[in-house]
């Protein structure tokens, strides 16, 4: 199955401030989708959180 990731530029900014190391970390756990700790969001439709330890 193919996904689509849209960053939102508030998501990008964020990201972006943080330091590298975290940045690393936040950009491997978005590319190893479907991997990890995901759920879909309450009363959103094709919105889901991913959670980056």
């Amino acid at each position: 199955m193919t996904y689509k990731i849209k960053f939102r530029p508030k998501a990008i900014k964020f990201i972006e401030k943080q330091d590298k190391i975290q940045r690393m970390r936040i950009y491997k756990a978005i590319y190893g989708l479907p991997n990890g700790d995901v759920k879909k969001l309450a009363g959103r439709k094709n919105e889901y959180r991913l959670r980056v330890r």
